[in-house]
């Protein structure tokens, strides 16, 4: 397992004093980038070698608000690798040790030249060490939403939203969605689902499934091919 400690910085909160769900992904994923980069398996080393690691899918429960200035740990640990795709959990926990978030997550690795994805081998992750931080959220890379479809709204895929694979980072797909929630709405569980990678100046249409249980959220090209799925609710 990886983790250190930090403390809540004003650049990751919104008016509110709150960091917001992307800000809330940031954070995880500067944590795995994190301990790829200590292990001398992370970013310079996967492009050297043609690869990438893709995120699939995610699970994320939040216990409480992160707040400015708070004093928090965040983790993660990879569960386990199968021949194409792995799993890895997260959290945040406060300074006595109590959990803000816990997140769970399903990766595949990229073969940057192809883009397609390869089988992971033995050099791939000798150097990750196993271990289950908490009982598993059962992530799932599926997603159904039902429901009246409704348009929330349009916009593009900034330069600022673009990673260093060449595409729409993966917490800004939470970001863009983030403008089209419901104010002052909070929800605990969110699910993303990711589908197909969204490039610079791309158009996004933000796509509202209103259930009783959940709101459902498609991002969406202009021809109606997804992007990615956000499944939003209290549990």
């Amino acid at each position: 397992m990886y983790s250190y400690k930090k403390r809540v910085s004003f650049s990751e909160i919104g008016k509110d004093g709150i960091v917001p769900y992307y800000g809330i992904l940031y954070n995880l994923q500067d944590c795995s980038t994190f301990q790829s980069e200590d292990l001398g398996i992370g970013i310079s080393y996967l492009k050297k070698h043609h690869r990438a690691w893709v995120l699939l899918a995610y699970k994320i429960q939040i216990f409480k608000d992160l707040r400015f200035g708070e004093e928090v740990e965040v983790g993660t640990s990879p569960l386990n690798f199968h021949k194409v795709m792995a799993t890895r959990q997260f959290w945040i926990k406060d300074a006595n040790g109590g959990y803000i978030v816990k997140a769970e997550s399903i990766w595949s690795l990229l073969d940057t030249e192809k883009r397609m994805p390869v089988r992971i081998t033995e050099g791939d992750i000798s150097k990750y060490q196993l271990g289950e931080a908490f009982d598993s959220l059962k992530v799932s890379r599926k997603l159904k939403f039902q429901g009246e479809r409704e348009v929330l709204g349009t916009t593009k895929v900034f330069k600022s939203f673009i990673d260093t694979n060449g595409h729409l980072n993966n917490a800004d797909y939470m970001r863009i969605v983030e403008q089209f929630l419901p104010k002052g709405k909070k929800y605990n569980q969110i699910e993303i689902v990711y589908k197909k990678e969204a490039l610079i100046d791309e158009e996004i249409v933000c796509v509202a499934y209103n259930n009783q249980d959940y709101l459902g959220i498609n991002l969406e090209s202009a021809d109606g091919q997804i992007h990615g799925q956000i499944k939003l609710k209290n549990i």
